[in-house]
Parts: structure tokens; sequence; C-alpha cells
């Protein structure tokens, strides 16, 4: 009898195989938790900087600043407690009021997040210094940035536009753009509808009804969506990027800060290097779990972890699929 645990919502569920010939646990690299991440973020944003100025050299105390962040979606990055540091040295370092900041959640299309969701991205402290919005992809004020080599307008939140911007993200693999993070707070993140569908309809071939054969897990060179996206993030603009990289418990493991596309690009390494676990053959049955709330928060974030779990499966194979799309 082989037994495990796998996380389903807030709980977890158990699951008991009797007569496999064998049983394998895929798991990520270990990746130790950074031990003092105050300590950590101050490297990163000061000594560290991937392709950048320290953060206090490109703000001023005079700089209307704009914070991108993600939505709950991602709340597995923690991102409450990035953001709890970035403010407050942001205020006590570099001299920018709280009234000058304003916290943008990158929501794409996804619904807006209520008072007590935003509490928890940021922390209730400071949600009550900071100006917190919500972006809203149908909004009538939103800026015309420019137009990508791939022909995608972008339109994006005004709050993006003649600020200096910082984006916080987590980065992992995803199932179209390669990664998630980085630019893709941009786009989608704080973009117009129609900037996101253009954008997305590059992970459909052109010619046939299937998927992009240039897209996929891990996939950025050649990957239209991709590209599309570092275009669209390069005509926004943004003076300091901070790439969270964490391990499957969600604890923090590394800061990679700086230039926004270069300390991303890093952290991307970073997560291939622990999470992408080479497959020695494929299986009869595979049972996979989305890894538990938010990353099973629905089926559209769930499925991520099912296109993976299929890479794994034999086909007419049997998957077991764990997801609460609460």
């Amino acid at each position: 009898m082989f037994e495990t645990r796998l996380k389903y919502g807030d709980g977890e569920v158990a699951v008991r195989l009797k007569g496999a010939k064998s049983v394998t646990l895929l798991n990520e690299k270990e990746m130790a938790p950074l031990n003092d991440l105050a300590d950590a973020f101050l490297h990163a944003v000061e000594s560290d900087c991937i392709g950048s100025p320290p953060l206090r050299d490109v703000i001023s105390p005079a700089d209307p600043v704009t914070i991108v962040i993600s939505d709950i979606t991602r709340f597995w990055m923690r991102q409450d407690r990035v953001v709890s540091l970035l403010v407050d040295y942001l205020h006590e370092k570099v001299g920018v009021p709280y009234e000058g900041m304003v916290i943008l959640v990158a929501l794409g299309t996804h619904r807006p997040q209520t008072d007590a969701e935003l509490m928890r991205l940021v922390t209730p402290r400071i949600f009550n210094l900071v100006k917190v919005i919500n972006h809203n992809c149908d909004a009538d004020d939103l800026a015309f940035a420019g137009t990508t080599p791939l022909g995608t307008g972008v339109w994006v939140n005004p709050l993006a536009v003649g600020r200096k911007v910082i984006v916080i993200s987590g980065t992992m693999h995803h199932l179209m753009a390669g990664y998630g993070g980085g630019r893709k707070s941009l786009v989608p993140g704080i973009a117009g509808k129609k900037t996101i569908n253009q954008n997305h309809l590059h992970s459909l071939s052109p010619t046939l009804p299937r998927s992009n054969p240039l897209i996929g897990m891990g996939v950025l060179k050649n990957n239209p969506v991709n590209e599309d996206m570092n275009a669209a993030a390069a005509l926004v603009n943004p003076v300091f990027g901070i790439s969270i990289v964490v391990n499957s418990q969600n604890e923090h493991c590394a800061l990679v800060c700086g230039n926004l596309q270069a300390a991303w690009e890093k952290s991307c390494a970073l997560v291939d290097a622990a999470m992408a676990v080479p497959i020695e053959k494929k299986a009869d049955a595979v049972v996979v779990s989305c890894g538990g709330y938010p990353k099973d928060i629905n089926l559209y974030q769930a499925v991520k972890s099912l296109l993976n779990a299929a890479q794994a499966l034999k086909e007419g194979g049997l998957l077991v699929f764990l997801a609460e799309c609460r």
C-alpha cells in the first residue's frame, strides 16, 4: 500500500494506491527558504540589482509611484510581505509620501477584488496607508502606449503612464506564455480587454483549429505570446521589477530585482532549475493536485496543473485531477 496526501482547497486529500507495480512521486528540487526576508529584500533592491541602478536611485521623493501587484489567484507567492517591505522602503529610505503611491491590482480580465481581498493582498496596515485600486480592463480612460511588432495595440491603465511603475510578481511555468510573472503583470495584468484578446490570440495556430505549436510551459524563444508581452511591457517601460520565487510550500526562496525583463529572466532560470522535473517514462495512471488554494480557486487556474500532469501520462491512461474550484 502506498499512501500520500495532496492539497485540495485549504485542506488535503489522502491518496491510497494498492497493487501498483511502481509509484513515483514527482517533487521539485529543494529550494531553501530565505532566512530573513527583510534583509534579503534590502540586498535585492540595493546591492544585488540586475540590469538596473539601486531602487533608491531610480525613484525620488517627488515621483508619483505606481506599484503593480497580482490578484488573489496568485496569492501563493505571498506578495503581501513584499509589498509591505517595499512601501516602507519607499517611504522611509527614499522619502516618498504615502499619498504619492498607488497600488494597482493587475486583474487582467478577472473580477474585481473585495476590500477584504485587497487587505489580504497588501496587509491591513498598508491598505490603510496607501490607496489600492482594482484595474478595470473595460474602463473608458485607458491610455494608449503604442503598438507591438506583432500588431497588438497596447492600451493600459492610466496609472501606468507618466508615473514611476514598479512591478511585483511571482514567477512560475505558464501554459501559454512560457512563464508567468514579470511582463505578464502589465499585459494582460493592467491592459485593456482588446489588448488582452489580441495578445492571447497568439496562443492559437494561425492556420489550424488547435493551439499554436510555438507556445508551451517553459517556452520563451519564438513564443509569440511571450514576445508580444515583452514588446508591450517595453512600451510601458516600468522603472523596476521585483520577481518572487517560492517553493511548493509557498515559502520565499528568492527575490530577483532590477530591470523588469532581466530580473524576471533570471527568476525564470531559478524556477526551471527547481520545478522542471524530468520524467523517465510515462505512467499508466497519474494523480495530480494543483497545490491547494488559490491555485485551485477555479478551473481556469487549475487547468495549468492538468496540462502538466498530462505530459506524464500514457495515451489512453487514467488521470485523477484534484481541484476544489470554489
